[in-house]
């Protein structure tokens, strides 16, 4: 499998900069990297020999057969280090390093090892060649890009393999979503010609439902993943639209049925951070399993807000209903995928919120209020201006 993921500089270059990995660290390397380069071909055989002596690794160097072709690989990655600063060329290598692992299917726990083993060697060296006078700031600076390393590895292992999974999900979901289309459209014009008091069009009308339950969980399954590998795009976000749009989203699925909903937001709490189009689809998954869940001859919703107590950086949102309260092994399973307490359900809606809510810095649980029905609680960070 060949993997084409773009380059996420941006992503990249935060990192450096969050890890103080700059241009005085990097001229700490440049005075000393002489020394360092005379060791590249002693560090691509120990490294070579350490993973032959590991049962599992020796499989993968075994299976390749090209031992002085990845010795010399591995050299040029060691050269790489001493010799260019860390330009948009260097970052691009270290990417493709990092994609090519999960293309060969890599066991990520071997590669940090092999990260621990480059640490280590460079300690080795360092403490056996460089001036003691400079020791310190050249280990540390070691230190920053042997771990500048292992977060590109890791953000394209993440990026990678959540591809992967996504590609999976969307395969299904069009090889399954068509079948479905077809069932249920057949289904239909069949049951349009039965007598609608006969059996036989009620259980037309059960394999509808079930029809369309099957194709709002292909939906909902593809929403979580594309959510799941989606990174964040923070910033701040008026509470009371990504509510508003959420309803008005509810509205257009018909999943806005008569009931009375208040929305009194607290004046003093605004604004949220978040990606806005992740907290539009968090709130729609919550207030549709509100309208779903609340009371069937009268049914009311409420969205209140206040700062959260203690946590002045923390704005909560209660979503309440006044449906049944689910018992505690509902309660308990409400946030796993596939499970539902709704015959009709997906099991998805309240994973995919609190999937929504987390990669926002939040935090989402469901409480009973005894004797009047349930609140959803939601926790937002808000912008930090406005904190106490």
């Amino acid at each position: 499998m060949k993997l084409d993921t773009p380059i996420p500089f941006a992503r990249l270059k935060w990192f450096q900069e969050k890890l103080g990995l700059g241009d005085r660290e990097q001229e700490s390397l440049v005075k000393h990297r002489d020394i360092f380069l005379k060791e590249k071909q002693r560090f691509s055989e120990e490294f070579f020999r350490y993973f032959w002596e590991i049962k599992e690794t020796r499989i993968i160097l075994d299976h390749e057969m090209r031992g002085p072709h990845l010795k010399k690989l591995w050299e040029q990655w060691y050269e790489l280090i001493f010799t260019e600063a860390i330009t948009p060329r260097v970052l691009g290598v270290l990417w493709r390093s990092g994609l090519r692992h999960v293309e060969l299917n890599i066991d990520k726990r071997f590669i940090n090892l092999g990260y621990a083993f480059v640490r280590q060697f460079f300690h080795e060296t360092a403490k056996e060649k460089v001036p003691a006078a400079d020791l310190h700031r050249v280990t540390t600076t070691l230190d920053k890009v042997v771990d500048f390393c292992v977060l590109i590895e890791t953000h394209a292992y993440v990026i990678a393999t959540s591809q992967c999974d996504l590609e999976v999900v969307r395969g299904i979901s069009h090889q399954v979503r068509n079948p479905l289309t077809v069932i249920g459209g057949n289904i239909l014009r069949l049951q349009k010609k039965v007598d609608p008091a006969s059996p036989v069009h009620q259980t037309y009308e059960t394999i509808l439902k079930e029809n369309e339950r099957l194709e709002a969980m292909v939906r909902d399954a593809a929403t979580y993943s594309e959510l799941y590998q989606k990174e964040p795009a923070i910033d701040v976000v008026p509470l009371e639209s990504v509510i508003s749009e959420a309803l008005k989203s509810l509205e257009k699925a018909r999943a806005h049925k008569r009931v009375a909903i208040a929305v009194e937001l607290h004046p003093e709490y605004p604004d949220v951070q978040g990606d806005a189009k992740d907290l539009e689809t968090m709130f729609f998954y919550l207030l549709q399993n509100s309208i779903e869940a609340a009371d069937a001859q009268e049914p009311f919703i409420r969205v209140s807000s206040r700062g959260k107590e203690k946590d002045l950086g923390f704005v909560e949102i209660e979503i309440f209903n006044n449906g049944k309260s689910p018992n505690q092994e509902d309660m308990d399973n409400l946030f796993v995928p596939f499970y539902s307490s709704k015959s009709y359900g997906t099991g998805f809606g309240l994973p995919i919120a609190q999937l929504a809510a987390k990669k926002n810095m939040g935090e989402l649980y469901l409480e009973r209020v005894p004797e009047q029905g349930t609140k959803c609680v939601i926790q937002l960070p808000v912008p930090a201006n406005k904190k106490g």
